[in-house]
């Protein structure tokens, strides 16, 4: 593909103008050589722009370049969001096997009584429950489990080894020290665009419905309790948990590993880093951090003082010992 043709599709301003040059893959900056194409979008990756062989780079419109250690640079491709345009620019160039449109593989198990609509794969080894209801273009990737009742929209991803509509984790304990299951009598409802990682669990309701709503993206492992609620186009990185009865907002951004008890909610626009564990409602947009979770810069205060500690604590004993020699003396 020519330099021109990219950037036309891209909607890229090509710098310097009137180049002659060809792009036949993607790379990452790092690893990049002739012909390649590769971004910039992050300041820590700027310093690769002095050393870096790619025939072209992806940068915002207003970048600073200065000139490789050779005194030449790659030719610049300037749009408004560089990731993105990668992102687009790795479709252009994406050679991997389509799953879209391969239909129902053979070995594949789909009750008869399921609803699938128009151009649905359902690939080897994925079941497909009673009564299950999946929409149009939607993909069940190998290995994955729908069970009965649960429903999936259109334009949806099940990934490998997914498992949606198993019974939610819900006992009563008895005066004997046993437990009585609750039997768990909902389903799962899953909006449309929806994209679910592999080895993912969205646990069914006890009753009504556990909701995934449209435009949410799960990483891989991810756990989602019976009766949850995620709003629209929330994203949830890997290894995190969210507990029975939660109720995330819209735009929520959730990091790795991060833990959530039941029957708490969280504002639109909430982000919460890695490794942090949520225990009450959080009801104003903003970023949290930390176990319990708190607002960042409120977080980042408290991890302060928690690292000056050891200092403190041995400038109260000296203070001690001096006060209690001062003692001594009167």
């Amino acid at each position: 593909m020519t330099i021109q043709e990219l950037a036309a599709k891209l909607h890229a301003h090509i710098e310097p103008e009137h180049v002659d040059a060809q792009i036949s893959h993607v790379a990452p900056i790092q690893e990049a050589g002739p012909g390649s194409l590769s971004f910039i979008a992050n300041p820590n990756y700027e310093r690769f722009l002095k050393t870096t062989k790619a025939s072209a780079l992806l940068v915002s419109e207003h970048f600073k370049a200065e000139s490789s250690e050779t005194g030449e640079r790659p030719i610049l491709l300037r749009v408004a969001n560089p990731y993105a345009a990668f992102a687009f620019a790795l479709e252009l160039f994406n050679t991997r096997k389509a799953y879209l449109g391969q239909g129902i593989d053979s070995h594949a198990v789909v009750s008869p009584t399921a609803k699938l609509g128009s151009n649905v794969t359902v690939m080897a080894g994925a079941f497909i429950g009673d009564n299950v209801t999946i929409g149009n273009n939607t993909v069940v990737h190998p290995n994955a489990v729908i069970y009965d009742g649960c429903e999936i929209g259109n334009n949806c991803v099940i990934g490998p080894g997914t498992v949606i509509g198993f019974d939610g984790f819900g006992y009563v304990p008895l005066e004997d020290g046993t437990y009585y299951k609750i039997p768990q009598i909902g389903n799962v409802l899953i909006e449309d665009n929806v994209e679910i990682g592999a080895n993912c669990t969205v646990d069914r309701a006890t009753v009504s419905h556990t909701i995934i709503r449209r435009g949410v993206k799960l990483d891989n492992l991810v756990h989602i309790a019976h009766n949850v609620e995620i709003g629209e186009n929330t994203v949830i990185a890997a290894q995190t948990g969210i507990s029975g009865s939660a109720k995330l907002g819209k735009q929520n951004m959730i990091a790795g590993q991060v833990g959530m008890i039941g029957h708490i909610e969280t504002a639109d626009n909430v982000v919460i880093i890695a490794q942090s564990g949520v225990s009450k409602s959080l009801t104003k947009p903003g970023t949290y951090f930390g176990s319990p979770a708190k607002e960042h810069r409120t977080a980042l205060k408290i991890e302060g003082a928690i690292r000056s500690l050891p200092e403190l604590i041995e400038r109260v004993k000296a203070l001690e010992e001096a006060l209690e020699k001062e003692t001594h003396k009167d």
